[in-house]
């Protein structure tokens, strides 16, 4: 005997597919603009990170081709120890902060952002140096200049 071919009672019922939610999973592009959005603030940080991290070298550098100026013009060298460090300052804090700076406002400036003790004769050579041709500049001023300069851009920079 030969089944029915038009016989249908045989056959299983349909079985449908479990629903979808409409949220999740989410799709590829939902996923890809869920990791631009996590990863933009590292991205920003790791720049922001490597340009003070090579600003740091470059003052750093800077500083020891600068000191090789300091015997035979040692106004110069103060001059451009301030000018580094007002540098350094401008891409650290701002130029709404840094640039209106001038004298003893600079050096008060540099005392609270770089925590620096510095003696009348020390910040009188911050302040003034740019001006000055040469009046107060002994070696051992030069030398504390130096490591006021360092220390503040260890800190700063």
């Amino acid at each position: 005997m030969q089944p029915d071919a038009l016989d249908l009672s045989g056959l299983r019922d349909i079985h449908t597919p479990e629903a979808l939610s409409a949220f999740w999973p989410p799709a590829p592009g939902w996923w890809l603009l869920l990791l631009l959005i996590l990863l933009t603030p590292v991205a920003l940080y790791l720049v922001h990170f490597y340009r003070l991290r090579s600003a740091k070298l470059y003052a750093l550098k800077q500083l020891e081709v600068l000191e090789q100026t300091a015997e035979s013009d040692a106004g110069r060298y103060a001059e451009e120890v301030s000018k580094l460090l007002r540098r350094i300052a401008l891409l650290r804090f701002g130029k709404d902060e840094v640039a209106s700076l001038a004298e003893r406002e600079w050096v008060d400036f540099l005392i609270k952002t770089g925590d620096l003790h510095l003696d009348k004769k020390l910040s009188d050579l911050f302040a003034y140096a740019p001006y000055a041709k040469g009046q107060f500049f002994d070696p051992e001023s030069l030398a504390n200049l130096k490591k006021a300069a360092l220390a503040w851009i260890n800190k700063n920079a």
